[in-house]
């Protein structure tokens, strides 16, 4: 008997069911595949903020219907983006709840400090909004657990913005790395060196004084510590202090150190010590310039690097890398390419160095679309941040930070709690809301 179920009935009935179980229409057209807009507002319109907005731009079927920022001059630059394009002018915001409060944005790009990743996330998990957000993903080990809590409960898809992983040529370094054609990996390295009074450049001092005009710098501070206004602390050197980040360790770590996570397929060190300290840059930041970290695991040891005192940097002159060597030989891989370095000659190692752009922000609206599970997901991405944190703990406790992989936290906790680099106070009204992962 032949069926008179047309396609539009049969999309009918199946939306109706779906809206009889909870679930949107919306949810059920991207269930259908549809090639649909994705509405976007940005949280954070920084040099991050921009660029990444410039590079979704890019991807079919985006829009941003909302700019946010706490400093006027930097929303409306954003704006301009888009005017710029020919796109319809967004509305502009300064305080990111409002945006959340929209029913017609469906994601939001969150590039504000590290300090104030935690709040927006969590509260975009609440409102229902899917999440592309800066790396690091948090600015303490409490935070990214909680970060990964909210993005669990309420199901969000949630990309973050380690890029290297949308590249092929770390792809296809890291598949080398797990082939186990370079035998026995004993030592990993990763690194980030500069010439001094290179980048970052060292900062002159500067009086405190009043924040610019349409700048709000109490919001900007947040749950941050309060204190006096100063250039040197506001937008871009906010990394170099604790109340705000974590340093290069947390920077560019989290780049570096993902790398060797992927590739050796472990991301929960049994212990961390490390040390370092202010020796090159000499001016008023409290996270070190120079640092040494050692991260044991079952089977192998990863160091960390950072330093300011020639540009020569490891492994031919490289100013940042990740490692891996093994009784086979050696490889090593940057943003430029990879080296192979055998031990025996007629080993073939890695196939040719390709170069290529990622595509990291078509695989986040892909993903929203399809509800898959994005490259930077934000369960691995949380576990590669904390592991950057605890080199940070490790510094300001003076302590080897122990590692519980079955709690996934701190297990010498009682030892290494204040530092803020664990947990930090929230100034009010600020709080941190939690979800169990």
């Amino acid at each position: 008997m032949k069926s008179n179920l047309t396609r539009r009935s049969f999309l009918n009935r199946t939306t109706s069911a779906a809206l009889a179980l909870g679930l949107s229409a919306r949810t059920m057209a991207r269930s259908q595949g549809a090639n649909e807009r994705v509405v976007m507002g940005v949280i954070g319109t920084g040099g991050m903020g921009k660029a990444n907005m410039k590079g979704l731009l890019k991807v079919p079927g985006v829009e941003f219907a909302a700019v946010c920022d706490v400093d006027d001059k930097r929303a409306e630059e954003a704006a301009g983006l888009l005017t710029k394009e020919d796109r319809p002018a967004p509305k502009v915001h300064r305080d990111f709840r409002e945006v959340l409060d929209r029913k017609d944005i469906d994601a939001v790009l969150i590039a504000t400090p590290d300090h104030w990743h935690a709040i927006p996330f969590i509260a975009a998990c609440e409102a229902g909004k899917d999440i592309y957000c800066e790396k690091p993903i948090s600015h303490d080990v409490v935070e990214a657990k909680a970060m990964l809590g909210a993005a669990k409960h309420f199901n969000r898809v949630v990309q973050i913005g380690t890029w290297q992983r949308s590249v092929k040529h770390f792809q296809a370094a890291i598949d080398f790395v797990q082939s186990g054609q370079m035998g026995t990996i004993a030592v990993c390295r990763a690194w980030f060196v500069s010439v001094l009074g290179g980048w970052p450049k060292p900062m002159e001092k500067q009086p405190d004084g009043t924040a610019p005009d349409g700048f709000d710098y109490d919001m900007w501070l947040g749950p941050a510590p309060k204190r006096p206004y100063n250039p040197n602390r506001a937008h871009w050197n906010w990394r170099w202090f604790y109340d705000y980040g974590g340093g290069l360790v947390t920077d560019w770590g989290v780049h570096m150190m993902d790398i060797v996570f992927l590739g050796m397929q472990q991301n929960d060190p049994i212990s961390v010590a490390c040390d370092g300290g202010i020796y090159a840059l000499k001016d008023e930041r409290d996270t070190p310039d120079t640092m040494q970290a050692i991260y044991r695991f079952p089977n192998f040891l990863m160091n960390w690097e950072t330093r300011f005192t020639n540009g020569r940097g490891l492994d031919g002159g490289r100013t940042h890398g990740a490692e891996f060597i093994g009784s086979n030989g050696t490889l090593v891989v940057d943003r430029t390419d990879y080296q192979w370095f055998p031990e025996n000659p007629e080993n073939p190692g890695p196939p040719p160095f390709v170069k290529s752009e990622h595509d990291h922000w078509q695989n986040f609206i892909d993903c929203v679309k399809s509800r898959a599970k994005p490259r930077s997901d934000i369960e691995s991405m949380a576990k590669t941040t904390i592991c950057c944190h605890l080199a940070n703990i490790a510094y300001q406790s003076g302590r080897t930070v122990r590692w519980d992989k079955e709690q996934q936290d701190v297990a010498n906790r009682d030892e290494v709690s204040h530092c803020v680099s664990y947990q930090r106070p929230y100034r009010a009204p600020w709080t941190l809301k939690t979800y169990p992962a």
